[in-house]
């Protein structure tokens, strides 16, 4: 009977491995995130000069940091091991180079989303550049302005492939054909949620290196306060510094699924790591360009709803403060620091209409480079390119699918190893990258992802994407002329690139307002009982103490960091206002606003931390005396 079954058993296991072949290459049909129409976006702010969201991808690899990225992305694969040896160094690197190619089309399925649900002009892109930083390791910048604009939340999104792509049958990540596997992450300003640094959403395989960013840059902006004089630096993607520093591993983060019951636990909600399969319906369509976009359907119409829950959630005005704050000093120091008192007497109050409405000049120009980029990759050469070659990819998908079904094993191996060139068929002096006549000869591909190889054929460098952002510089560069509406007249702005753009706005602002005077100079004492050093305050000053209404920050030598927005008197906090506390053996940050007198939390208070619930409780000179009542809690207006 042993000997009978042992043929049957081998039917079954080969029937096993040929079903799982074709299943793991199919990803999922319905994301954690889906998609609600009736998710509205309101905007509560004050100030209708800020963006809504501004969406961060990688755009291209400068060609030093190009070795660099390519050893890192075979050292810190995601979703699976990876042994160098066993795949030929050119294929993992031309998965490496194809994740930003397919970044910079994909991440415009998201823009698209997001512009037609969001007001006007409140959606920017903000492309990256990865660079090597000065260590030899990796680092990412922006290509445009957008990130200086005040925006409430920002998004971090690109694609994801295994290095391997002889495993793309099996289950590791795959962006390939009508397979997706998106890296997302939602973060604001560290005033929005204080506990997290600011850290919304993020894919569970980025949230430690989201974590070490959120909790880096809200550090930076701290120590900024302290030394004006201090480099600024835009925090890199998230995608990044995993590839550049690795995955810290920290074992105390306050991480909660989506919609689960612990929703209202302060923590990081984690995106799962989800290969995303596009509707074959839509797929055969995909072709024919705009609006075809089956990627919409199974992964950004659900993620657009997050982020729009994301913004109703949010205070506008809290998770801008701080951004405006920077954006109006750059017209005038005194006016940022005058800001930050929150004082809106008669003198200020011309100079910050004028600020508002050069920040949003600002925000409209930028908005229209983001049109353009949109329109050069979406509706372009380039994003036709790309549908020839997704479609193409997806077609070769569903041969294998279709071996895989027939129990053709060996074909179906055969299929994914074999060299072949169908998207490398491209003559070097011609405008498309790919031709349809090659598209079509399933049986001659060479290499999943020789469209790379056409891509470094064509381009006049050895940097990944830069024949591609050589193509969008002139619609991103061209003039741009802006409306700007101030005290009922009407001025227009006209530049062909952000600096320009900027140096004219800064000249009508001297020309057009007197600077604010000295009596918000530098040099006002900030302290905290806990902290031993004496920080600096910006705001009111009375015998060089802080006294009235402002922002202080102060730091000691172990990294305690105590910042501050309120009332204060002597230079310690005192009456109404909000405090946020980081120790550096801590994982997040505690946070406390309502009553405090001599620098200490007293009477009613709001208490977040990390992984727990937010809670309002009674304080005596800093000490917990229970709960308190929530009628009675003092909130500070920003």
């Amino acid at each position: 009977m042993t000997a009978r079954a042992a043929p049957l058993i081998v039917l079954l296991l080969t029937a096993l491995l040929l079903s799982a072949c074709a299943g793991t290459a199919r990803g999922v049909r319905q994301s954690v995130y889906q998609d609600d129409a009736s998710v509205e976006v309101l905007d509560r702010s004050r100030s209708d000069a800020d963006a809504l969201v501004v969406i961060r991808y990688p755009a291209v690899v400068e060609e030093a940091a190009l070795p660099a990225y390519l050893q890192a992305f075979t050292q810190r694969p995601i979703g699976a091991s990876f042994e160098p040896g066993d795949t030929p160094r050119q294929e993992s690197d031309r998965v490496a180079e194809g994740i930003i190619a397919k970044s910079n089309f994909y991440v415009m399925s998201l823009y698209r989303e997001l512009r037609e649900r969001l007001p006007e002009d409140s959606v920017l892109l903000s492309p990256h550049v990865i660079v090597q930083d000065g260590n030899g390791g990796l680092d990412s910048r922006p290509l445009l302005a957008s990130e200086e604009a005040p925006s409430v939340v920002t998004i971090d999104f690109s694609v994801y492939s295994h290095p391997d792509p002889r495993r793309m049958m099996d289950a590791p990540p795959l962006t390939f054909g009508d397979i997706v596997t998106p890296l997302f992450v939602i973060h604001a300003d560290r005033w929005l949620r204080p506990s997290t640094h600011g850290l919304l959403v993020s894919s569970e395989v980025l949230a430690g290196p989201a974590w070490l960013d959120a909790r880096e840059r809200a550090m930076g902006q701290a120590a900024a306060m302290l030394d004006p004089l201090a480099p600024a630096s835009a925090p890199p993607l998230a995608f990044v510094t995993f590839l550049g520093r690795g995955d810290p591993n920290y074992a105390d983060l306050p991480l909660k699924s989506p919609g689960e019951s612990r929703r209202e636990v302060v923590g990081v909600e984690v995106y799962p790591l989800e290969k995303i399969r596009m509707d074959p319906a839509l797929m055969e369509q995909f072709e024919l360009g705009p609006p075809v976009d089956p990627f919409a359907e199974e992964f950004i119409k659900g993620a657009a709803t997050r982020i729009a829950q994301a913004l109703n959630r949010a205070d506008h005005d809290r998770a801008t403060f701080f951004a405006r704050q920077a954006a109006l000093a750059r017209f005038d120091p005194q006016l940022g620091r005058a800001f930050l008192s929150r004082s809106r007497g008669e003198d200020l109050r011309a100079r910050l209409q004028m600020g508002e409405a050069l920040l949003r000049a600002e925000r409209s120009f930028l908005s229209a480079q983001s049109a353009r980029l949109f329109e050069g990759v979406w509706e372009g050469v380039f994003g036709n390119q790309m549908r020839e070659l997704i479609t193409a990819e997806y077609r070769m998908l569903e041969e294998r699918r279709d071996l895989a079904r027939s129990q053709n094993l060996s074909t179906a191996l055969a299929i994914v190893a074999m060299a072949g060139a169908v998207y490398a068929g491209s003559d070097s002096d011609s405008g498309n990258f790919f031709h349809s006549r090659t598209m079509g000869n399933l049986a001659t591909i060479t290499s999943l992802w020789a469209v790379n190889a056409a891509f470094a054929r064509n381009a006049e460098s050895k940097t990944v994407g830069q024949n591609f952002l050589a193509q969008m510089a002139p619609a991103i560069n061209r003039q741009v002329s802006v409306q700007m509406e101030w005290l009922g007249s009407t001025e227009q702005i006209t530049a062909s690139d952000f600096d320009e753009f900027r140096t004219k706005t800064l000249a009508l602002y001297q020309r057009s307002v007197r600077a604010v005077d000295g009596r918000y100079a530098a040099g006002c004492a900030f302290r905290h009982p806990a902290v031993a050093e004496t920080g600096a305050w910006y705001g009111g000053c009375s015998g060089g103490e802080g006294t009235g209404n402002g922002y202080g920050v102060v730091t000691d030598a172990r990294g305690n960091t105590v910042e501050y927005v309120g009332a204060a008197r002597d230079g310690l906090a005192d009456g109404v206002g909000a405090m946020i506390f980081r120790a550096p053996d801590t994982a997040g940050a505690v946070y406390y606003e309502g009553g405090f007198r001599a620098g200490q939390p007293d009477g009613v208070v709001h208490v977040e931390q990390p992984g727990r619930r937010p809670d309002v409780r009674r304080f005596e000179a800093g000490v917990d005396r229970g709960r308190g009542d929530a009628e009675q809690l003092q909130r500070v207006a920003f």
